[in-house]
């Protein structure tokens, strides 16, 4: 059987992809992705470039792990839980770990899975929509639309596409004329008011439930 745990011995001056892997993450955080390289990664913990390259190959394989690194960080909800439970569970921590680290999260919408620690979050997934009654020839198809939906859902928030309109939002907005953007206007105060943390709430609670309405469609389909 193939050992599936993460290299994590010490390479050249005895570093380990998990302590380069949040060396980087600090890095990222701090210098943003255009001011990241593996030059200033390695100053930082004190190695030359080819040191980090020998762990991930390339700074693709780097930005992996980085993406993995956050992974290991969301916690599972209780298995005992319900399926919708779990995974508006799942949401929220990436939410949260959106807010915590919004450079680097942007590495976890570039593949589809980063690795070891991401895989046991999609085996819940699996579960979840398993137990929800999505049929197995959906659950790959929706599987994948769920990640996409909550981390972009994240990722727009921390890029600023979720947030309340501003002075400067809002004098545009008055500006235009009333009888072609009616409901904008009309609804520009809703807009002032909004909450990323409400809308977050709402998209997910969404999404739960077309995985309902598509379950019981296909069950109904079958029948």
């Amino acid at each position: 059987m193939p050992n599936t745990k993460p290299k994590t011995s010490p390479g050249p001056r005895g570093l380990s992809r998990k302590v380069l892997a949040e060396a980087a993450i600090e890095l990222m955080e701090a210098a943003g992705e255009a001011g990241f390289t593996l030059r200033k990664l390695g100053a930082r913990v004190g190695c030359d470039p080819m040191s980090i390259l020998y762990h991930f190959k390339s700074k693709e394989g780097l930005f992996r792990a980085m993406a993995d690194q956050l992974e290991a960080q969301i916690r599972p909800a209780p298995e005992d839980q319900p399926w919708r439970g779990r995974l508006r569970h799942l949401a929220d921590q990436y939410r949260s770990l959106a807010l915590r680290f919004p450079h680097s999260f942007r590495l976890m919408q570039r593949f589809p899975h980063t690795g070891i620690a991401d895989y046991g979050h999609v085996e819940m997934v699996h579960r979840a929509l398993k137990e929800a009654g999505i049929a197995d020839r959906d659950i790959p198809g929706i599987c994948l639309g769920w990640y996409t939906c909550i981390t972009g859902l994240a990722m727009g928030e921390v890029g600023g596409l979720i947030r309340p309109a501003t002075d400067e939002d809002a004098l545009e907005i008055d500006q235009l004329p009333d009888a072609s953007y009616p409901l904008l206007k009309r609804l520009l105060p809703r807009y002032r008011d909004l909450a990323p943390n409400a809308v977050h709430a709402l998209t997910i609670e969404l999404l739960l439930d077309g995985i309902v309405v598509h379950a019981a469609a296909s069950s109904d389909a079958g029948a």
